[in-house]
């Protein structure tokens, strides 16, 4: 009977065991379940303080005016201040490695463009990131003409400032991966050989072209804008297919007899790698939102660019075609990777 009643207790005590590691077992499950479902959760609560948006350029630039007016209107939006720093030097690589290498909570955006994302990948032969796979390209903001400016000594015509800069190598000058892509595709097209002068930023170029120390660039309008306004420099001809929206009058060089400019100069908004897709989708609609608004289109008009956001998805795949076709466009203009 002793014997029996050991067994017994051995067995209840089997159980008990059992029926305990199976309480604390539907416990774990139970607790990683919550922890899985707090996930979406914890996004949900993002922004909880201000965002910060890195221009890999200098202040005056057009990346630099797309970025502010951009952050003052989907802030509000996202409810929280959204800061905008300068991280200018190395023709942008310097602020964009940045946030390439940011942490991907949603904290950190920055303005992509074709400078920093296409054309820069074919003149550096190892550069600090990837322009693709290190981003979550969000969304596009704008397409931005480049206009051909010149020093008034240079030619007051398009066919004048060609002949007088096969006669004698001007020097132009460059704040940009974009604008020495297309200056490089320009002289090339037209049968130019010229001194390339690099500069920190458009508007530094800019304000030597008017000086007459470079004696011509291609710019965005915010940055040659108020030179042209003030007769310092002409313009003589746009890239793109379509006119200026700020300066209607200005011919493409389709126009003007020289196709081949498909080169798209275009500015979005990206965030790091690895940024939750939640997140992505929720900044991405606040673009949206604020850039279908009248008065908003008006404003980017009137500074000489046109909206164009777009899905996340259109934007991976636009980043990813870019890439492709400016590394294209640099080798056959002659540029080598250094």
């Amino acid at each position: 009977m002793r014997g029996a009643g050991r067994r017994a207790r051995l067995v209840t005590g089997l159980l008990a065991g059992r029926l305990l590691a199976g309480r604390l077992l539907a416990g774990l499950v139970m607790v990683m379940v919550m922890l899985m479902g707090l996930a979406p959760g914890a996004c949900a609560a993002w922004p909880e303080r201000p965002i910060r948006l890195i221009v890999a350029f200098a202040p005056g630039s057009g990346t630099d005016w797309t970025g502010r007016a951009t952050a003052e209107e989907i802030g509000p939006l996202l409810g929280v201040p959204i800061v905008v720093e300068n991280k200018a030097g190395a023709e942008g690589r310097i602020g964009t490695e940045f946030v390439a290498r940011a942490a991907p909570d949603g904290y950190t955006l920055m303005i992509a463009s074709s400078a920093t994302h296409s054309a820069i990948a074919g003149m550096v032969k190892t550069l600090p990131y990837h322009p693709v796979k290190d981003f979550a390209h969000i969304s596009l903001l704008v397409t931005d003409p480049m206009l051909l400016v010149v020093h008034p000594s240079a030619g007051a015509t398009l066919p004048e400032f060609v002949a007088n800069a096969r006669a004698a190598s001007l020097p132009f000058g460059y704040g940009s991966a974009t604008s020495l892509v297309i200056a490089s595709t320009f002289n090339r097209m037209v049968g130019i050989s010229a001194l390339a002068v690099p500069y920190k930023s458009q508007p530094q170029a800019a304000l030597d072209v008017a000086g007459g120390q470079a004696r011509y660039m291609f710019g965005d309008a915010t940055a040659v804008g108020p030179l042209l306004r003030g007769r310092r420099v002409i313009a003589l001809g746009t890239t793109g297919d379509k006119r200026s929206v700020q300066f209607p009058d200005l011919p493409t060089f389709g126009e003007l007899g020289h196709r081949g400019f498909d080169l798209q100069v275009w500015v979005g908004l990206a965030a790091p790698a690895g940024t939750p897709a939640d997140i992505v989708a929720r900044i991405n609609a606040a673009v949206q939102r604020a850039m279908s608004r009248p008065e908003v289109i008006e404003k980017f008009r009137n500074a000489g660019k046109t909206l164009a956001p777009n899905s996340v998805a259109a934007q991976q795949a636009l980043a990813e075609r870019q890439l492709e076709v400016w590394v294209r466009r640099a080798a056959e203009a002659g540029l080598r990777p250094e």
